[in-house]
């Protein structure tokens, strides 16, 4: 297994080093254009969410991203340094473009990363939350 490791600030400019990396690792395991971009776009939201949620943008806080590269898949494991979640949900959607205006666009954010990559799964503890999203290299990845 390939790994690479990229530390960040919680400062929201250093999200696009991470999104940059993402493009590059995609590039090298021959995915496909979109789905590089589906995995940059997966990759940055869960960065965000890292930054702004788990460590409350403290700069002093760091946010940690393994890419692991194995024959099968790509695995991309983000950890902040919060205090941890008790439960996140994937399955909540936008119906209704009020709700956006009302503010109930909490969570959205989870569900898009859960629609982009093959799988993903959270844990988390008082010390900090990883969450943890794969891409399956397939034969042929036009299909997604």
């Amino acid at each position: 297994m390939q790994r690479v490791l990229v530390n960040i600030p919680s400062v929201p400019i250093f999200e696009r080093v991470i999104r940059a990396s993402a493009d590059e690792v995609g590039r090298a395991l021959g995915f496909s254009a979109e789905r590089i971009e589906d995995l940059k776009l997966a990759v940055s939201e869960a960065v965000n969410n890292a930054i702004d949620h788990g460590n409350q943008r403290q700069p002093g806080k760091l946010v940690e991203v393994v890419f692991a590269l194995d024959s099968d898949k790509l695995e991309v494991h983000i950890r902040d340094e919060g205090d941890g979640v008790d439960h996140v949900d994937f399955s909540r959607k936008i119906v209704e473009d009020h709700n956006l205006d009302a503010g109930m666009h909490r969570g959205f954010g989870m569900y898009l990363i859960s629609a982009l990559v093959d799988d993903c799964e959270v844990s988390s503890s008082q010390s900090g939350t990883t969450l943890t999203l794969r891409l399956y290299r397939k034969d042929n990845d036009h299909d997604k």
